[in-house]
């Protein structure tokens, strides 16, 4: 009985892996359960035998997207709030967004394009995971600016702190979108790694940090090697 259970569980998750690549290419609407089916070598019976309809696999999908937690993101958000923990949280972040690193459930590319399609169409998928990934992220940003504002790091701004978080997302965002296709939309005439570093400059300066904290807290060096193993 769980054998078999566990064998459907299995068949269902490979359908789900093999949709990835085609939502994220064609959309939702383009693609065919035809599609699917040739994509995940079964049969459109046994795709409606797991999944009642197209957006019932949509939805896995959704799911599939937000299940677990990243340990490192774990250890991040546990921090104390601080301008220390400011920096690693917008490092980290914008790794992610810029380099892929680290790998999640989804590849790089694929989460990109799912998340440019979801734009495209009713934004379900990318409320979903703005939700479930991104708002732990908000949270702890907010509270490490009350702490670098108390500690004099950073100056005060018309900017809500939820909307920094948020804007400091968006440079990544678009940077990953601009690398989507193999011939990059724009030349930043520097190699990816130097990029992200100009990116999390740009990002920290903006969100208000002074001369002395840069200076203190923004090591690129010591970033980079902070999080080579993940």
């Amino acid at each position: 009985m769980n054998r078999r259970r566990m064998r459907a569980e299995d068949r269902k998750l490979a359908i789900v892996k093999a949709a990835l690549p085609l939502f994220a290419r064609k959309g939702f609407a383009e693609t065919t359960t035809k599609d699917l089916a040739s994509a995940a070598g079964v049969s459109e019976p046994l795709i409606y035998k797991h999944f009642p309809s197209k957006e019932a696999l949509y939805l896995e999908i959704q799911n599939f997207s937000c299940k677990g937690t990243d340990p490192v993101v774990q250890k991040l958000t546990d921090l104390e709030p601080s301008t220390s923990t400011l920096v690693h949280l917008v490092y980290f972040l914008l790794r992610a967004l810029v380099l892929g690193r680290p790998a999640g459930t989804i590849e790089w590319d694929t989460r990109h394009r799912l998340m440019l399609n979801s734009f495209l169409a009713d934004g379900a998928f990318a409320r979903l995971l703005y939700q479930n990934r991104f708002e732990c992220f908000c949270s702890r940003m907010e509270a490490c600016f009350d702490a670098a504002f108390a500690a004099g790091d950073i100056v005060a701004s018309p900017v809500l702190k939820g909307n920094r978080a948020c804007f400091a997302h968006h440079v990544g965002a678009w940077l990953a979108l601009v690398h989507l296709p193999d011939k990059p939309a724009i030349d930043y005439k520097v190699p990816r790694e130097e990029l992200l570093h100009q990116a999390v400059w740009f990002v920290l300066r903006g969100m208000g940090l002074t001369d002395k904290a840069m200076t203190t807290y923004y090591n690129p060096k010591a970033l980079s090697l902070s999080f080579a193993e993940v």
